[in-house]
């Protein structure tokens, strides 16, 4: 896994593909290995970047107590100048969807446009809640428990009764993961709070979110919907939080026939594409 060292400390990054750029960006307590199929299917035709998050996968945690999303967006944008991508597609997972909005917000200019996935323009009450659960199960009863906590949490009920080889799965990549690492980012969350801002958003913007999502309310997915200026949104029924993992296929196919259609009617990408 190749790294950048960028001005906060060394970042790890996955990286495959040519073709027009893609951020892939994981969800708290994540890395790089959540988004493999998404990047398998998407760098036939475009160039995948994916990286870690300070304090998630192989990337050091940050100094201090709190990292808040726009210091991860930082982050993203140093690695975005370092490798030279140009207007890539940012797709961002629950954190990685505040990271994705504080990019939007901060460089505008840079990015193509944006996928915002079971994440949020502000961390309510109940997804504080949420947090502060993970993060107090994670403390006072380890690792074990939180991991139970986590599954019941970001899975749709009926989807981890069906698919229990995957569950499990999922159970031992997160027990090898360096858990308190993410504090300071769970910290950050806490605080964002970006729903002023938004309206100035004038990318092209897909909102996907889970109708069962128990930890982002569905209803934060309506506020973006809305208040972002020709966004398109696609809900799913019976789905919770990890929606990418849960409907791999079509939520790749999902990305595809967004990214080519507004590439499609981008004459820049004209060439850029390979068939």
């Amino acid at each position: 896994m190749p790294s950048a060292e960028l001005p906060g400390g060394p970042l790890f990054f996955e990286e495959a593909g040519t073709g027009v750029p893609v951020i892939l960006l994981h969800e708290l307590g994540g890395n790089a290995r959540d988004w493999d199929g998404q990047t398998a299917a998407l760098s036939r035709h475009r160039r995948v970047v994916v990286p870690e998050l300070r304090g998630h996968g192989r990337t050091p945690p940050p100094p201090g107590e709190m990292y808040t999303p726009s210091q991860h967006a930082a982050d993203v944008y140093a690695l975005l100048e370092h490798l030279g991508l140009e207007a890539p597609w940012v797709v961002g997972l629950s954190l990685g969807g505040l990271v994705t909005l504080a990019l939007a917000l901060e460089h505008p200019e840079r990015l193509r446009g944006l996928v915002l996935v079971s994440t949020t323009a502000h961390a309510d009450r109940y997804t504080r809640e949420v947090l502060a659960r993970w993060m107090q199960v994670f403390r006072e009863q380890g690792a074990e428990a939180y991991l139970n906590r986590l599954l019941q949490d970001v899975f749709y009920p009926d989807w981890l009764l069906d698919h229990l080889d995957e569950a499990d799965r999922f159970r031992e990549e997160q027990r090898h993961r360096r858990l308190a690492g993410i504090a300071p980012s769970a910290a950050g969350i806490a605080s964002w709070d970006v729903r002023g801002q938004i309206a100035r958003i004038r990318l092209p913007t897909l909102v996907v979110h889970g109708m069962d999502d128990r930890v982002v309310d569905p209803t934060s997915a309506r506020i973006l919907r809305q208040t972002i200026l020709g966004s398109e949104m696609k809900l799913y029924a019976n789905t919770g939080h990890l929606l990418h993992q849960e409907h791999p296929q079509e939520f790749t196919r999902l990305l595809e026939d967004f990214f080519s259609r507004h590439e499609a009617s981008d004459p820049s990408t004209a060439g850029r594409t390979p068939p």
